[in-house]
């Protein structure tokens, strides 16, 4: 068998997961290294999703303090401004660029607004943008530009 990064167990499935919303705010980055310390403290395998989450920024982060704490989901990148990471905002805007471009019957933006909030609230997303917030990445995703209050 072949040997497996980051402490893999090759007998154990690998639950493919696109990890778009994988520590898209600081609470679920906190939540992951708990689960870690966890597994850690009970020397326990850590499980591949969080062997790689762990591992992938350990190994990106060029031995720099502030972007492992970036690549973990606990500190933003410059220049973004909400609290929602990279991936947790393309997803999300792309959901709301897709209900707004085929958008057939005519639904207002509050309404496509409030289609995405319920599908974050099925998906048991932990912290769901408030109504402004998604507002701002519909114009954003709809025109290119920020949208200015």
């Amino acid at each position: 068998m072949a040997k497996l990064p980051y402490g893999f167990d090759g007998s154990r499935p690998y639950l493919n997961d696109d990890g778009l919303r994988d520590a898209s705010t600081e609470t679920e980055a906190w939540a992951k290294l708990d689960d870690v310390q966890t597994c850690l403290s009970k020397q326990k395998t850590l499980p591949p999703e969080l062997a790689v989450w762990l591992g992938e920024a350990i190994r990106h982060c060029g031995q720099n303090p502030d972007e492992l704490l970036r690549r973990l989901g606990l500190k933003r990148r410059r220049g973004e401004r909400g609290s929602y990471g990279r991936n947790f905002k393309e997803y999300w805007q792309g959901r709301l660029w897709h209900l707004g471009t085929y958008n057939k019957d005519g639904r207002s933006i509050d309404q496509l607004v409030k289609a995405v909030q319920d599908e974050m609230t099925a998906e048991e997303v932990l912290e769901v943008p408030t109504r402004e917030t998604l507002q701002d990445w519909f114009a954003e995703a709809m025109t290119g530009n920020s949208r200015v209050r």
